[in-house]
């Protein structure tokens, strides 16, 4: 018993063994393949990944706001993978993965550092339960497993360094500016760090900290704070595409403030507890969440279960069982900036898994306190073990399970197809999936689910959904029902520029088939527009070239390449635009 008693309070052991723990759990993943955003952002874009870009990265160029996002810390540490691995799913998954471990053992530390603060007895005993809880929490799968989920991983990784150097600077100032290093590096990887401050301030008034100096101090400490806040803002606004509304905006315009208010109160409200059911019990998965629960009863619900851990936070303050006080807190406030995008249009979904992975920290640290406060009240501390023992490895059983979801498109949106089948963008996907494994027939069949008028969608979603369909026709060589579909998509959305490139390339393999000049002329009337709605789109630029040669006007291919060359092609696109630089070609 001394033994393990010893092992425990060794903290080097436990952190090698937690970071083993969450390796180990979701090492699985490294069999998966790219999917969702990583097959457009890493696989068909990997030529972009470029260590001279990583300057302006950070610090955007005035120019046309098209990005949606400020995150740089996320594209730079995939130039790095791009760098190790190249166009590789294992290294990028590798990344993830150690990324996950990491943070888990950076929690541990947490987890000790704020109990020792707090003046909690046998800190490592709680630090190891809590910790183990996080490597395996279920809900952390879509972070994990998904490599464009890194965001909130890279962004928990930040924010605990940065919370641990917070607590250590109470007595030693210097560790102040490693906690806003941290915590800046945190804002550049996802914009929820911006709960950090608050959860920082709510610490240091649950810790009581009230001293003259710790007033002077922490003065000079949110300064900090508020600085960098103001100095990610400033670069934030450099890129980002516009300042969302509030969703349903437009519906709701000429009502009264009062009600538009309300509405905004209820998707807040149940949005916290659908949050919180998910933390309490992650066993239930969904990549694809289209709609915050708005039903009566759960609106009631979340009201009372929100009442009811508030006045367990205020009994706990009065007690003086500061951690559970201040777990709930940091869940609470954490939860905040995820909980927003249900009531702003940021994202294609209002609701999703990945959101937790902050949140879960301060659940299992209250998970880990009152599990072994438990044990210690009934004196029994083997059924503590035996207890966190079993829900670890119902943990680790569901993430496992989950991984394999993760694998491939295919898994994925065959999953969410039947989870949230009044969706088009699940369908739409599904398709996709199904197009790229050969399956033709069946993905022409879940496009034309997708563009069901019962289904919910967008109208560029439909233009989208219609122009997949033409991509599909295209595969069995019924070209007049690709560019029927084509126009389709136009029909639902003039703006939606890919699918002026899939024209020009129907009538270029048209031109192809019957040597004809006009067909090629047809397709350089639409590759045009293209290139006028897009910035950059190499592939128009060589297919433009390509008709050029065609015609006999080898300058304006050779215009064209260059083009294409210097916004980036995949091989073996880019060789085929080398070629045409170089040589004659038919």
């Amino acid at each position: 018993m001394q033994h393990y008693k010893r092992l425990i309070e060794s903290k080097a052991p436990v952190a090698i063994l937690l970071f083993l723990l969450s390796f180990g759990a979701f090492s699985l993943s490294l069999r998966n393949n790219f999917v969702w955003d990583d097959v457009e952002v890493i696989e068909k874009n990997y030529y972009s990944f470029k260590s001279a870009h990583i300057a302006s990265i950070v610090i955007p160029k005035e120019q046309e706001k098209v990005i949606a996002y400020y995150r740089p810390m996320v594209p730079i540490s995939m130039v790095v993978d791009w760098d190790i691995w190249g166009v590789s799913p294992f290294g990028f998954h590798l990344s993830n993965i150690i990324f996950h471990s990491i943070s888990t053992v950076i929690f541990y530390f947490l987890v000790l550092v704020m109990l020792g603060e707090l003046r909690v007895p046998r800190k490592e005993y709680i630090a190891l339960i809590s910790s183990v809880l996080f490597a395996l929490h279920p809900m952390h799968v879509e972070s994990v497993s998904w490599v464009a989920g890194r965001t909130d991983v890279l962004c928990g990784l930040f924010f605990f360094l940065a919370f641990t150097f917070h607590i250590l600077s109470y007595r030693k100032p210097r560790f102040l500016a490693l906690s806003a290093a941290c915590f800046f590096l945190s804002l550049l990887s996802k914009e929820v760090a911006l709960a950090f401050p608050i959860v920082a301030l709510g610490f240091d008034l649950i810790n009581r900290r009230r001293t003259s100096q710790s007033v002077m101090y922490g003065i000079l400490r949110y300064t900090a704070y508020a600085g960098l806040v103001l100095i990610y803002f400033y670069l934030r606004g450099k890129e980002f595409a516009s300042v969302p509304g509030l969703a349903g905006e437009g519906v709701h315009q000429s009502t009264h403030n009062i009600y538009r208010i309300w509405e905004v109160l209820k998707v807040l409200l149940s949005s916290y507890l659908f949050y919180i059911n998910k933390l309490v019990f992650p066993f239930d998965f969904n990549a694809f969440i289209g709609i915050v629960p708005r039903d009566p009863y759960y609106l009631v619900s979340s009201i009372l279960v929100i009442l009811i851990l508030c006045v367990i936070g205020f009994i706990s303050i009065r007690k003086r069982e500061d951690v559970t006080a201040f777990s709930i807190f940091w869940v609470f406030t954490s939860l905040g900036p995820s909980s927003l995008i249900a009531i702003f249009n940021i994202s294609s979904a209002p609701l999703a898994e990945r959101y937790l992975y902050i949140p879960s920290a301060g659940y299992c640290m209250l998970i880990g306190y009152l599990i072994f406060k438990a044990g210690e009240r009934i004196k029994n501390q083997k059924a503590v073990w035996a207890f966190t023992f079993l829900l670890s490895l119902l943990y680790l059983l569901f993430s496992i399970e989950r991984q394999g979801v993760w694998k491939d498109n295919l898994a994925l949106w065959g999953d969410a197809s039947k989870k949230s089948p009044y969706y088009a963008i699940v369908h739409s996907n599904y398709g996709m999936a199904l197009r790229d494994a050969g399956r033709t027939d069946e993905a022409i069949r879940e496009l034309s689910i997708a563009l069901n008028p019962d289904i919910k969608d967008t109208i560029r979603g439909r233009a989208a959904t219609a122009n997949n369909l033409g991509l599909a026709y295209i595969d069995k060589g019924d070209y007049r029902s690709a560019e029927k579909w084509f126009l389709r998509a136009l029909y639902y959305d003039s703006t939606y520029g890919k699918t002026y490139y899939h024209l020009g390339l129907i009538y270029f393999i048209k031109g192809e088939n019957e040597n004809s000049a006009s067909d090629y002329q047809t397709a350089e009337g639409y590759l045009k527009k293209t290139l006028e709605m897009y910035i950059s789109y190499g592939r128009a630029n060589l297919l433009l070239a390509k008709v050029y040669m065609r015609l006999g006007e080898r300058e304006k291919a050779r215009e064209q390449a260059k083009m294409a060359l210097r916004s980036g092609l995949i091989e073996p696109l880019s060789t085929e635009a080398r070629g045409i630089l170089n040589g004659p070609e038919r």
